[in-house]
């Protein structure tokens, strides 16, 4: 530890768990430069003082060193994820000095990500990444405390096709000899619950028609890799990849059944990367617009649930870590979930004849009270009958109130079956927002479709 004048100003120089730091005071008194070395010293030992090495001084030369370092540990898959997000991040902050790199610096980059319509998921992306990099030269402690992450929307649930929207896609991908690809990737996926990149890297000795199976030794982490047996359309769809591959003269067992193919050139030595131009105009032929290549996964998991099948066995089909991940594929569908309390409340029925609460059953009205809002009308409680089916109902409304108001799609009547002086018509928002009920009948009654 040493303390030593530049100029004017002191400067120290000191090592803190084998780390050398040499700063700066910022000052010309010695008693004041004594007091910022011991607090300089402080802030080392708890490791939020970037020391002062020979590592890398400027972004470009950071990235390098840090995704030289990770390629050892991380997957080609992580790299390249790694790779693409820098690439944004280089492109904004140029080949700068990682000291130019300050809070400030990173709020400016997240504004901007902002102003140009980028998701706030996605600039948090590239924020971590950032602070991975300065994490490994030494440089994000002195910043974690000052960077905050962009509020993210709850990422929305993947969609499930009905039989029919599944069919029609199948029967248009079939229709175009440009889609044989994507078509039997589409199959295979909707069969195997496979991911995109688990399709993309099936080779030729991982497919067993024999045995009828499927091995997967590529997927988004280890834990994924899974043996699947295969179905007659997946066998179909895997069948016409072979035969493809045998007529390009991909016969190896190592060449992938979905090459890479650039400018008309194939490469069975590498998988395919995207399929996304000819997938867009599949789907928006078959008129499913916004349908993910990964929505078939939530679609065949989702089919696997209704049918009842354990769960021990979907997690094994699909790969998953955990109950909370199953759950969020296999999202039942309405139907089914009326399907099973319907069968529900006719086993509690029985042979006697009454419903699910023990009293006889009464399908054709029920008498119940609803409880409205004090803003909607004055009274807490109304009579409402429901009957027929779908179910409609009546709401009486006390007139002792005149400035009661309706929601839009109500139909007002009295007895007589008028309102006001013309006949019951549905209004809309516009006319209801000005109704009030001074010219009723007194046993004027609205009612209700709550299909």
């Amino acid at each position: 530890m040493s303390l030593w004048k530049r100029g004017r100003q002191y400067w120290t120089d000191f090592t803190v768990n084998g780390r050398r730091y040499r700063k700066r005071l910022g000052t010309t008194n010695l008693r004041v430069a004594t007091r910022r070395e011991r607090e300089m010293i402080e802030e080392a030992g708890h490791g939020r003082l970037p020391a002062d090495e020979q590592g890398p001084k400027r972004l470009s030369d950071a990235i390098d060193a840090y995704l030289t370092a990770k390629r050892i540990r991380c997957s080609a898959r992580t790299i390249e994820l790694e790779e693409e997000r820098l690439s944004i991040v280089k492109r904004h902050f140029g080949d700068v000095p990682l000291s130019a790199i300050t809070a400030t610096a990173i709020a400016d980059f997240q504004c901007a990500g902002h102003d140009a319509g980028i998701a706030n998921r996605t600039i948090n992306m590239d924020v971590g990444v950032l602070s991975r990099v300065l994490k490994f030269c030494g440089r994000w402690r002195a910043l974690a405390d000052h960077v905050k992450n962009l509020p993210e929307r709850q990422r929305p649930i993947g969609r499930a096709l009905t039989s029919e929207e599944r069919r029609r896609l199948f029967d248009v991908a079939a229709s175009n000899p440009e889609w044989e690809h994507v078509y039997c990737a589409a199959i295979v996926a909707a069969n195997t619950s496979m991911r995109p990149v688990e399709v993309k890297h099936i080779r030729r000795c991982d497919v067993d028609l024999i045995k009828r199976l499927v091995h997967v030794r590529r997927s988004k982490n280890e834990t994924s890799h899974r043996v699947i047996p295969l179905n007659a359309s997946a066998i179909e769809a895997v069948a016409r990849m072979l035969e493809r591959a045998d007529l390009l003269g991909h016969r190896e067992p190592g060449h992938y059944l979905w090459p890479a193919c650039q400018w008309g050139r194939y490469d069975p030595t590498k998988p395919m990367l995207k399929w996304d131009t000819a997938w867009r105009a599949l789907r928006d032929e078959a008129g499913l617009h916004g349908l993910r290549f990964h929505d078939l996964r939530h679609t065949v998991i989702t089919e696997l649930a209704e049918m009842g099948v354990a769960d021990h066995v979907l997690e094994s089909i699909s790969g998953h870590l955990s109950r909370r991940m199953l759950e969020h594929y296999s999202h039942i569908r309405i139907d089914a979930k009326r399907q099973a309390l319907d069968a529900l409340d006719n086993l509690r029925r029985g042979d006697d004849g009454e419903n699910g609460n023990g009293e006889p059953a009464n399908d054709a009205e029920v008498e119940t009270i609803v409880e409205v809002a004090d803003d909607l009308t004055s009274q807490s409680r109304h009579s409402l009958l429901l009957q027929g089916s779908p179910p409609s109902g009546k709401l009486l409304i006390p007139l002792n109130r005149r400035d009661v108001r309706v929601v839009e799609g109500a139909r007002l009547e009295s007895d007589a079956g008028q309102l006001h002086r013309g006949t019951p018509t549905w209004l809309n928002a516009h006319e209801i927002s000005d109704l009030t009920f001074q010219d009723c009948h007194p046993c004027a009654s609205v009612n209700l479709d709550v299909s």
